[in-house]
């Protein structure tokens, strides 16, 4: 009997830690000139390049805010600009950790602002305390891509 708890609880760590490590599955939101737009059809795709946008991320406004050198009242009004217009947010119903080049992030959501035509233009993750966290040299190759992917999702 206690060889048969053992064995379930290592299958249900194994369940559990294959599901923290994995691509964390966030729900999936476009917003366009004030709308909320379905993004059903690029789904993955946007989640999956938004955490690699993330994951490429060198520094950010919590554990590199000597390097950033941008006050809180200067990160909380940018982020307000990149939500008020076009965006990309990815929500999580659980804080998830990003191993990114700065190091670990805790992440509930990531917002992506999608205010230039030719690449994402802007970085944010919300963490497991609500902070904005801004985000600083990130892959361009990887914003190009995502910024590419999210048009199927402002198509009328």
């Amino acid at each position: 009997m206690r060889r048969h708890a053992i064995r379930a609880l290592a299958l249900l760590l194994a369940v559990t830690t294959w599901a923290v490590s994995g691509e964390p599955a966030g729900t999936v939101v476009v917003h366009q000139n004030g709308r909320s737009r379905d993004a059903k059809a690029v789904e993955d795709d946007l989640r999956r390049l938004a955490v690699e946008l993330v994951r490429s991320s060198n520094f950010n406004t919590t554990a590199h805010r000597a390097i950033l050198n941008q006050s809180i009242p200067a990160i909380q009004n940018r982020y307000r600009q990149v939500v008020a217009g076009d965006c990309l947010i990815i929500t999580y119903d659980h804080p998830v950790t990003i191993k990114t080049v700065g190091g670990e992030v805790s992440v509930f959501e990531i917002v992506i602002g999608l205010g230039r035509a030719d690449y994402a233009d802007a970085l944010f993750t919300i963490d497991h305390d609500g902070r904005v966290v801004g985000h600083g040299k990130y892959s361009g190759g990887i914003a190009i891509e995502l910024r590419k992917a999210v048009i199927p999702a402002f198509s009328p």
